[in-house]
């Protein structure tokens, strides 16, 4: 599976704030822990501050911290915070990026098939919450 690294950070963010929920976590910390930029990871986590997903402190204990109970946040409106054309970008419909990408057109006779999985792809974005990412995570 491919994602980019914004929606893949994100997402470890999330499931790294929710996991240790007591207090707040700098982005310093994050970003050592995951040996990535730290301004990178800043800009991630004001996109998700924007969203409503987390919340920020200022100051010597400052950081970010969730702002709602895993079960409301929803995996595919994570997404869209943070990549808004990411959904579109399922099963090679890159809308021009990346060589070698073709999109199926409608006249293709593969393009049902294709689109019925893309829309059930989506679907499950759209359901999943970041609790079940947590709950997958612990079941290995």
């Amino acid at each position: 599976m491919l994602t980019s690294k914004r929606i893949c950070y994100g997402l470890r963010i999330l499931c790294d704030l929710a996991t240790n929920a007591e207090g707040f976590q700098s982005a310093h910390t994050l970003a050592e822990a995951y040996q990535a930029p730290e301004t990178f990871l800043r800009r991630i986590l004001m996109d998700l501050r924007r969203a409503g997903f987390v919340e920020a402190q200022k100051g010597r204990i400052g950081g970010y911290k969730l702002a709602r109970k895993p079960e409301e946040i929803k995996v595919g409106a994570v997404i869209r915070a943070l990549e808004p054309e990411a959904l579109e970008l399922a099963y090679g419909q890159l809308k021009g990026r990346g060589a070698g990408v073709q999109p199926v057109e409608k006249s293709c006779p593969t393009w049902p098939l294709w689109n019925r999985l893309e829309t059930r792809f989506r679907e499950e974005l759209e359901k999943a919450t970041l609790a079940d990412l947590l709950a997958a995570s612990r079941k290995g």
